[in-house]
């Protein structure tokens, strides 16, 4: 989900350091631009892979009051009736793709199989989601001074520059490799962060990087209360690195 958690981003900006642009080559998951709470950079570029999420993104940014009376025109209730109705939306921009997507988002049964059609999920009969439309301004004055790019995130990610902070936020297994294999390289300054399942991953991490790099890590606010391992190539303010209690 390209807007992330608030918590996360707060963590990010609260131990950043000194920047002028900042660059997100992985914003499909998640994105500074959307915290207000940080310093404002003279550029912030934000990189988003996944083309869908790329157009609902532009369309977040440029966001008008047509846009937004015809979202409140659409039935955010879960139904089985609106459910398939919502299904054969063949909208490829605008504001019944952002509806389609979202309505899906919140009201499709997880499922395993990525090809698999899109099934309700009768646990979220009558749920009401209407109030997440309330947001949307607050994401529009985030996204407003942003430049989306849609491109291969390790392209825009580069070694970094003079003055640049980059974000990298990477999920895929490919990405993660390749983001760590360069972090040595970086001749700007980098917040990275990935989960931590075990200590294995903590301590083996350490022993490749600990001499040049600063490892820290923290608990994200979630169900599963995940455990985020950190490097940076900077002094950050957040806790030293902890083993994961093991169960």
């Amino acid at each position: 989900m390209a807007f992330g958690e608030i918590g996360f981003a707060k963590q990010i900006a609260l131990n950043a350091p000194k920047y002028k642009n900042i660059i997100e080559p992985f914003g499909d998951n998640g994105t500074l631009a959307l915290y207000l709470g940080k310093k404002k950079p003279q550029q912030h570029t934000v990189n988003i892979e996944d083309e869908t999420m790329f157009t609902i993104m532009s369309f977040i940014q440029t966001l008008s009051a047509a846009d937004k009376k015809r979202l409140k025109g659409f039935d955010w209730v879960g139904s089985l009736e609106t459910f398939d109705q919502v299904v054969a939306i063949t909208a490829i921009e605008g504001a019944e793709l952002f509806y389609r997507y979202f309505y899906l988002n919140k009201f499709a049964a997880k499922s395993k199989d990525p090809e698999a059609p899109p099934a309700f999920d009768y646990l979220k009969l009558n749920q009401d989601y209407k109030n997440m439309l309330y947001g949307l301004p607050t994401m529009r004055v985030g996204l407003k001074p942003v430049t989306l790019t849609n491109e291969d995130p390790l392209t825009v990610m580069g070694t970094g520059s003079a003055g640049a902070f980059s974000v990298l936020l990477p999920k895929k297994p490919e990405h993660i490799d390749a983001v760590e294999s360069r972090l040595g390289n970086f001749s700007g300054e980098f917040f990275y962060a990935k989960k931590s399942t075990s200590n294995d991953d903590l301590f083996e991490s350490v022993a490749i990087n600990g001499d040049s790099m600063n490892i820290s890590t923290f608990a994200a606010s979630s169900i599963m209360m995940a455990q985020f391992e950190v490097r940076t190539n900077y002094d950050s303010k957040m806790s030293a690195l902890e083993p994961i209690e093991q169960k």
